[in-house]
């Protein structure tokens, strides 16, 4: 419980970042304007690689899809772990009761560190990852920050007359569509999340962690242009169609 609320908090952390930076219109990040190795190694080809895409595809919403497919498929190895070291878990949340049982004093510190050692122990009898969880949340942070500060520097987005895809301003802030998308988003999340901790151990402790995670995301779509709604609405669908993958096989 402790590692999953580390990981909320790293996320209210860039939610903060995020907002803060804010949309800079007409600031548009250039080979001449990029400063730092940040901007020059990350957001800067970025920005080109989306260009290139819209100017292959002809639309700059297609460009921001394909771009976040590829992005999701080079990070599939980790997801893919993550899933399948959180069904692990699951199928082992019997035992981790177990194991509780054996240690009912919450209060004594030295008591729940025996407990917890036990279960790492056990953990690692069954070949479970105690990272394999929290490394690919870790690693989607930078890739939303940088997202967003490219969707912000975009010079086809920020400011432009053909950042519409689909009848929607990919540049809005807080308007109608990013509350709309935020919604889908969240509930996309939610359902993902869900379907990957099953029953677990605290069915209904999982559930509270996943509403405030669900949350946060709203909240990053609805301050961010509409575009990084976009980014995270094709990264849910494609997350919720592996956790159908990775759940076929057990209920088969």
């Amino acid at each position: 419980m402790r590692k999953k609320w580390k990981v909320i908090v790293i996320l209210v952390v860039g939610l903060l970042i995020l907002t803060s930076c804010g949309v800079q219109t007409g600031n548009y990040l250039t080979a001449e304007t990029a400063t730092g190795w940040w901007q020059t190694l990350i957001i800067l080809p970025l920005i080109q690689a989306i260009t290139w895409l819209s100017n292959l595809f002809g639309s700059l919403g297609l460009a921001i899809i394909v771009a976040t497919i590829l992005t999701r498929l080079i990070a599939l190895p980790f997801t893919l772990n993550q899933s399948k070291t959180a069904l692990q878990r699951d199928a082992l949340s019997p035992e981790v009761e177990k194991i509780k049982e054996k240690y009912p004093d919450k209060t004594n510190r030295e008591s729940q560190l025996q407990m917890q050692q036990e279960i790492n122990q056990m953990y690692k009898a069954n070949g479970v990852s105690m990272t394999a969880g929290c490394l690919p949340s870790l690693m989607q942070m930078p890739l939303m920050i940088a997202f967003f500060q490219a969707f912000s520097r975009h010079p086809l987005i920020v400011g432009s007359e053909i950042s519409y895809f689909l009848g929607l301003n990919l540049a809005s802030v807080n308007v109608l569509p990013n509350y709309i998308f935020a919604i889908v988003v969240a509930a996309l999340m939610f359902y993902s999340g869900k379907k990957m901790q099953g029953s677990g151990n605290n069915p209904s402790g999982n559930m509270m962690m996943n509403i405030p995670m669900a949350v946060m995301m709203a909240s990053f779509v609805i301050f961010s242009p509409l575009a990084m709604g976009l980014y995270f609405l094709v990264s849910q669908i494609m997350m919720n169609l592996q956790s159908f993958l990775v759940k076929k096989p057990a209920t088969t």
